[in-house]
């Protein structure tokens, strides 16, 4: 049992499973009316939060709208209730990754939650209370109609999955928590697989743009185009909005950082356990739009859309399981691996984010980055049963032709064992230097950056150690099954990183919640604005304190690698 509750949590984290988003708390109905585009909308109240779950954002992409850029959602009439989250998006199911149901899953997808504190939703400004009827938010007794509060920082989470699986509506993403520190929150669902990054001629000629295959991507800007548009609603700051989101989350962000329809829609983002620019088998973080219309070529091929009259209408007609079946013979996931990913089209993502960020072309952005001291002990463990020669020869081809250079910083005796050895060269070359490179390219740009080392190893989760994911319970403050963090040592951290993440998401600088703050927890370390210079971060253990960052060594040779790579792709 105790096997099966860790292999839950950790298949939980990567957002491959789901609860019902249920709150067991005694929770108030309908306790404020606000108005968004669409209409007014009604949710739920728990422990001074008010949770409005749900909310269409765009108009479902479903029949002609599947491959286009999302549309304006449609109005309705009377007091929408946002109480339950909507559908996920329809992802791979039954093939071993996942313990728990997803929930339901639709191509009616595109939806957003918000997380706010009670004092926070104002009715909006156009007489959503007066329109809602008496008792509506703003006119009830804590008198959000007049209040004249500073508005808050806004936090948007966009979740992992490796671009194929995950959903904005697990509840370990709950945003209750960070709203009590003085924050709204949302999470969003966005397209995923095939249906958010298939690219194909056909597809690129309809477009006026003249490409396609990024989708998903445009779902995350209409989102954020949203919460500008919207989150006064809530007592959010339009001009105050981060994004933050781990894994495929985080190389989302990345790649909105350096995408020409994203700019103005956030100015700050925190960025976990991204590997935005890797490059290897089955790892390729973006395609270029020539390959990525190969792929979608070859989809429509085994799909029998090629044969068809109209190759697009043909391929709109499929039943979504019968594509995300025929999208997984087509380009196969390994463990860790992506398949459909964003793709370098010219327009949403003009060139490779990596050379873009080496480049120093990056939005006007602040940012906060980092990765887990063993984030690839999670991938192995899909490898179980696998020998050492297994092992390496998977590792080699991540890094080939520069492998024999890469592993030989990294010998087995240094670690203990092969798998272990192997672990951490993928966890260092594809998680850590990363981050650091992130961090320098924003800062050398004028930003600023404040990189991170999390290194905490609960004894819940046994020798899996600081695994892909395992940040994710603390920075929401959410238990996850074997892993309790509201209490004792991990419950400390957990609240010191939901302190610093919304700190630096209102102003810009986690320092600002080094005091001690008000539920007695302790004034917390300062952590050092990141300077290439100095290579300094903050560790996340047990003991959080600045540190020089880990790996200088490594993370050295994945600059010069990247750097080879950026220019022999540049000639």
């Amino acid at each position: 049992m105790y096997v099966l509750a860790l292999l839950a949590l950790v298949l939980a984290l990567t957002g491959l499973s789901a609860c019902s988003g249920s709150d067991e708390r005694a929770a108030t109905q309908n306790p404020g009316v606000v108005r968004v585009a669409g209409g007014l909308i009604s949710g739920t109240e728990v422990d001074g939060v008010r949770a409005y779950l749900g909310i269409p954002y765009v108009a479902p992409p479903v029949g002609d709208l599947r491959w286009r850029p999302p549309q304006a959602p449609a109005s309705w009439e009377g007091v929408r209730t946002c109480v339950r989250y909507g559908p996920s998006c329809p992802q791979p199911q039954g093939d071993g990754l996942s313990l728990f149901p997803l929930g339901e899953t639709d191509e009616d997808c595109l939806y957003l939650n918000v997380w706010t504190p009670a004092g926070g939703a104002t009715g909006g400004s156009d007489g959503a209370a007066e329109a809602a009827g008496d008792g509506a938010a703003g006119q009830g007794d804590d008198g959000a109609a007049g209040r004249t509060a500073a508005a808050l920082p806004v936090m948007v989470w966009i979740h992992g999955g490796g671009f194929s699986t995950g959903s904005g509506s697990l509840d370990v993403y709950s945003g209750m928590d960070l709203a009590r520190l003085g924050a709204v929150v949302i999470t969003i669902n966005y397209r995923l697989g095939p249906l958010g990054f298939l690219a194909h001629p056909e597809l690129s000629r309809e477009d006026p743009s003249g490409v396609s295959g990024n989708y998903g991507l445009l779902d995350q800007i209409a989102a954020l185009r949203w919460v500008r548009d919207n989150v006064a609603a809530f007592g959010g700051d339009p001009e105050n909005v981060t994004v933050f989101g781990e894994s495929a989350g985080g190389m989302s962000i990345c790649d909105l950082m350096v995408s020409p329809p994203a700019e103005g829609l956030f100015g700050r983002a925190i960025v976990q356990s991204a590997p935005f620019d890797s490059h290897g088998s089955r790892m390729e973080a973006v395609r270029p739009l020539d390959e990525a219309e190969a792929i979608g070529r070859e989809l429509s091929r085994r799909l029998g859309g090629d044969e068809a009259p109209d190759e697009l209408a043909a391929l709109r007609a499929v039943p979504v399981g019968r594509l995300l079946r025929a999208a997984e013979r087509t380009v196969p996931r390994g463990p860790g691996g992506l398949g459909f990913v964003p793709v370098v089209d010219g327009v949403v993502l003009p060139a490779d984010p990596a050379a873009l960020f080496a480049a120093g072309e990056l939005h006007d952005v602040d940012l906060l980055v980092g990765a887990n001291a063993d984030e690839a002990n999670l991938f192995l463990l899909g490898m179980r049963g696998a020998t050492a020669a297994q092992l390496t020869t998977y590792v080699r081809r991540l890094y080939e032709p520069d492998d024999d250079t890469v592993l030989e910083l990294f010998p087995d005796e240094q670690y203990g064992s092969r798998k272990a050895a192997l672990s951490k060269a993928v966890t260092v070359m594809g998680f850590i230097a990363p981050a650091r490179f992130a961090a320098a390219s924003v800062a050398e740009a004028g930003g600023a950056a404040y990189l991170y080392h999390f290194a905490r190893r609960p004894p819940a989760v046994g020798d899996l150690g600081a695994f892909h994911g395992l940040e994710i319970p603390y920075v929401f403050g959410n238990p996850v099954l074997v892993l309790d963090v509201t209490g004792g040592v991990d419950g400390e951290l957990s609240r010191a990183m939901m302190r610093y993440w919304v700190s630096f998401a209102r102003d810009g600088d986690p320092n600002a919640a080094s005091g001690a703050d008000e539920q007695g927890d302790a004034a917390l370390p300062s952590w050092p604005a990141y300077d290439p210079e100095t290579d300094r971060c903050l560790i996340l253990d047990t003991e959080v304190e600045p540190a020089p960052a880990p790996y200088p060594e490594a993370c050295d040779l994945a600059d010069r690698l990247r750097e080879e790579r950026v220019l022999e792709a540049s000639r």
